[in-house]
């Protein structure tokens, strides 16, 4: 008997350049590579690198190397933020700018930024 098998919800395909910046930025912010995030029992999203400040969700960071985040993923993390009364800032930021540094910057530059707060009136 043949056992179906259900397909995963995302393909990986991630270049050693960008897992390498993944690790070198979560390194520079104390962040969780890959932490996976569900909607009703289902994955429906994985940062690069998620953050918190003394337990509590403060960002989000996307390496960006060929493919910046897209409206699909920022409407399910704004879902996610919602159904969960939770804000958050989201980073973009350049693989090659992480992998240029020679150490952890002062300041992290980042190409984009979104803030959602679904508790703003």
């Amino acid at each position: 008997m043949r056992r179906k098998v259900k397909n995963a919800p995302f393909e990986k395909k991630e270049t050693g350049f960008h897992k390498h910046a993944v690790i070198e930025l979560a390194e520079w912010v104390s962040g969780i590579t890959e932490k996976e995030f569900y909607i009703e029992g289902k994955i429906a999203f994985v940062p690069d690198v998620t953050c918190y400040v003394d337990g509590v969700l403060n960002c989000f960071y996307e390496v960006v190397h060929s493919h910046p985040i897209d409206g699909r993923k920022l409407a399910i993390i704004t879902d996610w933020c919602y159904r969960n009364s939770t804000e958050v800032s989201i980073f973009e930021v350049s693989a090659d700018y992480i992998l240029a540094q020679t150490k952890k910057p002062d300041y992290i530059q980042y190409i984009e930024y979104y803030f959602v707060n679904p508790l703003e009136q």
